[in-house]
């Protein structure tokens, strides 16, 4: 062991601390580097340090899934881009309802119980079961920290504080409130009956109900994303009806030709099913959008806005914005789709991975092409990462941090070199 010379002042630490500037002072000489250049590296090195602490929780998803289902064998975790189901997450009971928090980083699954369960996205660890006030049949979980479950059998929702926070229960409905819908561009929720022509806007921060009808018995409700509205499939009328979440006032109303069954929202137009057939209702007319090979049971939009999910008794098929086919996910009859979420982040369709082998072919039977997206494809895992972190407003924000600390620590630098100027 070496030990440096020297009188002994001060304390152990202090001497520490000196030997270990001397260390720096001589190892930065000895490389050919100006001191002042080894103290701001040493400067960025604790930056980088802090920031990849304060940034760890950026990442949005585990990186595998990009839709999650419900079904009996449990909650799915399905890569849309390969078409395979990755990951079965056994629930007990099995689970009906899901909806993700607003950072994609924990999904909530419940199975008609009072109990909802967590998933952490990262392990697909289930956590502590949140215990609502009665039986859950539909979850949603708007811009905020409260998720929200309907309680039919109560006539009334519950609230649940995420992370630990309150359960709390809201007044009551006009009836067995079973449809729900959200989205996390908007702090507001929409809940209805099935076959009821009332629709309740809920603010879940301020326990708030406000009560409006449409004509005709409700089938399904979805959000009208970054719109500020809410889109109502009725039935007697056939019709989808929008609703501004505001006001409560009625803005277009389009009349259908069949009797719809699900619905979701775009970026640009709604979405409805009709047996195996695709609709797209843009506000003042209704087109043929596509037709499933079977009967469509649910859909639910990618979280870009750009793909459609659409549900069968067999598997799940992907639509682009046109009406193609774009992917096809086979399941077993253990694994029939009941409901699904996807992840609050752009697609891996969206992400420019293309069509691959498992695509199905489209309505004519040509093979889609590969897909003009935005963002180059990638074959990098870690590109794929750091993508997603660039892109994620939390890390933007950070990045302002990182600029204020670096010019901290260059105005210490130039106080350090003038003092030590001066001493020798």
């Amino acid at each position: 062991m070496i030990v440096a010379a020297g009188p002994a002042q001060g304390s152990a630490a202090t001497n520490l601390l000196g030997f270990d500037r001397y260390l720096l002072r001589q190892n930065a000489m000895d490389a050919g580097i100006p001191v002042k250049t080894g103290k701001l590296l040493v400067a960025s090195g604790a930056l980088a340090s802090v920031l990849t602490l304060m940034l760890s929780g950026a990442v949005q998803a585990n990186g595998v899934g990009d839709l999650y289902v419900a079904s009996s064998a449990g909650v799915l975790e399905v890569e849309v881009a390969t078409s395979e189901v990755k990951e079965t997450i056994s629930i007990v009971p099995s689970p009906t309802a899901l909806a993700f928090s607003p950072d994609g980083t924990t999904l909530y699954s419940t199975g008609g119980s009072a109990n909802v369960t967590p998933i952490d996205i990262a392990t697909l660890d289930l956590q502590q079961a949140i215990v609502m006030p009665g039986p859950v049949v539909g979850l949603a979980m708007p811009a905020g920290q409260i998720l929200v479950g309907a309680i039919p059998a109560r006539r009334t929702l519950g609230f649940a504080v995420v992370h630990g926070g309150a359960v709390t229960e809201s007044a009551q409905l006009p009836g067995a409130g079973n449809l729900i819908a959200a989205d996390r561009r908007d702090a507001r929720v929409a809940v209805a009956e099935a076959g009821k022509s009332w629709l309740e806007i809920v603010d879940p921060a301020t326990s708030t109900l406000k009560k409006t009808t449409v004509e005709g018995g409700i089938v399904a409700l979805a959000i009208d994303r970054d719109h500020g509205g809410v889109l109502v499939a009725t039935q007697n009328p056939n019709s989808i009806v929008r609703v501004d979440l505001t006001s409560l006032v009625s803005t277009w109303t389009v009349g259908l030709s069949a009797t719809p069954v699900a619905l979701t929202a775009t970026a640009s137009a709604a979405i409805v099913s009709s047996g195996a057939d695709l609709w797209k209702v843009d506000g003042k007319t209704a087109a043929k959008f596509a037709t499933a090979r079977q009967a469509v049971t649910a859909l639910t939009a990618s979280d870009e806005g750009a793909y459609v999910h659409a549900a069968e008794a067999t598997g799940i098929e992907v639509f682009d914005s046109k009406g193609a086919v774009q992917r096809t996910i086979e399941m077993s009859a253990t694994q029939t789709p009941l409901a699904m979420a996807s992840v609050p982040r752009g697609s891996s369709l969206y992400l420019g991975l293309g069509v691959t082998k498992s695509a199905s072919p489209g309505p004519g039977g040509q093979m889609p092409g590969a897909l003009t997206t935005p963002v180059p494809p990638s074959t990098s895992t870690v590109t794929d990462t750091a993508r997603d972190i660039i892109g994620y407003p939390p890390v933007q924000e950070g990045a302002l941090v990182a600029v204020a600390i670096l010019f901290a620590c260059w105005v210490f630098i130039k106080w350090y070199d003038k003092r030590a100027a001066k001493r020798g």
